[in-house]
């Protein structure tokens, strides 16, 4: 892998492509996860 010093201009903005995608699934995956524990609190009778 190379350094971040090393990298073109197109590489990147290759790398900042990929992360972002990878933050947008992240946060989808994240907000999943906490509409199923409301979900579960509810189902349970408490609420957060």
């Amino acid at each position: 892998m190379k350094s971040v010093e090393n990298m073109t201009r197109e590489e990147l903005m290759e790398v900042i492509r990929i992360k972002d995608s990878l933050i947008r699934e992240l946060r989808e995956e994240i907000e999943a996860y906490r509409q199923l524990v409301r979900e579960l609190m509810e189902n349970y009778g408490k609420k957060i």
